[in-house]
C-alpha cells in the first residue's frame, strides 16, 4: 500500500509539471453531473451533463454511455454526445470504448466519430487512457490517469493525422452514500500546435454522480 501511494505521489508530480516547450497558457474550469442506472443484468448507462466553461469560448457537454461488463476484467460500451461550442461549430459524437481492468489499474480505448457543423467529413479520434485508483481514507480513493488523443482522420481534407493532446489528471473522490459520490480533481492538457505556440491548459474538475 506505501508502495503503490508513493507511485501515486510521484506520478502526480510529473503530471503537473509544465513542459518547457509550452508557450501558451490558460486556466479552464469544468462541471460533471453523472447519472448512473442500471439497465440489465452487467450493464449500467450513464448520463453525463457538463458545462465547461473556457477564455476561448464556453462548451455544454451532453454525453450518454451504456457500458456491458462482459468478464470480470472486461467491459464493452458506447454511445453518443452533442457539444454545443460558444464561438465555434457545435459537435455530434459517437463513441465505442473498451475497458480492462488488473488491479488497481484501468485501461480504456474509445473510438470516436466526429461530425462538425460545416466541415469537410467525419473526424475519427482515438483515445487511449490508463488510470490508477487506490484507497486513501475510508470512502475516499485517490485516482490518476494519463490519457493520449490522436486523430486518426481529421475533419479537413488538407490536414493530416496528429496528436491532439496529451492529459494528466489527479483527484480525490469521496463516496457520500449508497448513491451519491463527488470528486474533485485537477486536470493538465498539454496540446502541441503546428505553426503556433503549443498551449497548456490548467483545469480545476468538480463531479457530482448519482448512481440510482
Amino acid at each position: 500500500m506505501r508502495q503503490t501511494t508513493a507511485i501515486c505521489l510521484a506520478l502526480a508530480a510529473a503530471m503537473t509539471a509544465s513542459p518547457a516547450c509550452a508557450e501558451e497558457q490558460d486556466t479552464q474550469f469544468w462541471l460533471y453531473f453523472n447519472t448512473v442506472v442500471p439497465v440489465a443484468k452487467n450493464a449500467n448507462a450513464t448520463l453525463e451533463l457538463s458545462p465547461r466553461f473556457r477564455e476561448g469560448g464556453d462548451q455544454f457537454l451532453t454525453r450518454g454511455t451504456v457500458d456491458f461488463k462482459i468478464a470480470p476484467a472486461v467491459s464493452l460500451g458506447g454511445g453518443a454526445a452533442y457539444g454545443e461550442n460558444h464561438g465555434a461549430a457545435d459537435e455530434f459524437r459517437t463513441h465505442q470504448q473498451l475497458t480492462l481492468t488488473a488491479g488497481p489499474l484501468a485501461f480504456r480505448t474509445r473510438i470516436e466519430e466526429r461530425f462538425f457543423s460545416g466541415a469537410d467529413r467525419m473526424e475519427l479520434r482515438l483515445r487511449q487512457r490508463i488510470q490508477l485508483s487506490e484507497p486513501v481514507a475510508r470512502d475516499t480513493r485517490l485516482n490518476l490517469a494519463g490519457e493520449v488523443f490522436y486523430i486518426a482522420r481529421p475533419e479537413s481534407r488538407t490536414s493530416d493525422a496528429r496528436v491532439e493532446s496529451w492529459r494528466g489528471n489527479v483527484s480525490l473522490q469521496h463516496r457520500f452514500s449508497k448513491h451519491v459520490e463527488g470528486t474533485l480533481g485537477y486536470l493538465l492538457l498539454y496540446a502541441p500546435r503546428a505553426g503556433k505556440p503549443d498551449k497548456l491548459s490548467h483545469v480545476p474538475q468538480l463531479t457530482l454522480t448519482a448512481r440510482l
